[in-house]
């Protein structure tokens, strides 16, 4: 019974991602409060990790909706491929099920958070609300209520995110182990984190090095640091 409604909550997901209205119906699904309690402080690490604040980012609403659809792209993809990990439904618990929904839609809105900008600066709300058949009321409501959480979390989000990546294994895009995360480099000057140091695995012929964010594949439902590329050579 599990298993079933775990197939029918991927090809939930499948059709949603192949939709006209991608990335709008993740963002604006109906999930429950609890989901987005749990997954706000994860999209704030998620943006930490990589930089997207007003000093790194055009605030032009085109390329914020290309950057949007973008990152709930990857996280949904993430989904799918580890949808029954083990690790993932001890990481996120109850709430594993509902991480494409709930996920994208905390991701979202703390891309626009951190940019200064509203959910309106870059969709009609009226116009989504009737292409979903959603309540416009329910969708602000539900807008308000993730801005909170945002700005109540994000203070604890930086704190948490340095436990939750530290000793993670870091593989290759072709799935080869190299190590471990051993340390955080961050940029002094804005406080962003700047790169990742790799406790390299025994027999591999080197002991610590270091990589970019730039080079990583950063998401919160996979155990692993995914780099970008297949082979890794040492920075």
């Amino acid at each position: 019974m599990k298993s079933e409604k775990g197939k029918e909550e991927k090809e939930k997901v499948v059709a949603y991602l192949r939709s006209r209205v991608f990335p709008w119906n993740f963002i604006f699904e109906d999930v429950e409060e609890d989901a987005i309690k749990h997954f706000v402080t994860y999209a704030i690490q998620i943006c930490d990790g990589k930089g997207i604040d007003k000093r790194s980012i055009s605030v032009d609403s085109a390329e914020i909706k290309e950057l949007i659809t973008k990152e709930v792209k990857e996280a949904v993809n993430d989904y799918l491929f580890d949808a029954n990990d083990r690790d993932m439904v001890r990481m996120h618990g109850d709430f594993a099920g509902s991480y494409p929904f709930a996920f994208a839609q905390c991701l979202a809105h703390t891309i626009l958070y951190r940019l200064g900008l509203e959910m309106e600066d870059v969709v009609d709300l009226t116009a989504i609300s009737e292409l979903l058949g959603q309540d416009i009321a329910e969708i602000k409501e539900r807008v308000l209520f993730v801005r909170d959480l945002i700005s109540k979390n994000k203070n604890k989000a930086m704190k948490m995110f340095g436990k939750s990546i530290l000793d993670k294994k870091v593989i290759t895009a072709g799935g080869d182990s190299i190590g471990r995360v051993g340390d955080i480099v961050f940029d002094v000057g804005t406080g962003n984190v700047e790169g990742l140091v790799i406790n390299h695995q025994k027999g591999s012929g080197l002991k610590r090095s270091k990589i970019s964010m730039q080079d990583v594949r950063l998401n919160m439902y996979s155990k692993n640091v995914v780099l970008k590329y297949s082979n890794y050579n040492r920075k």
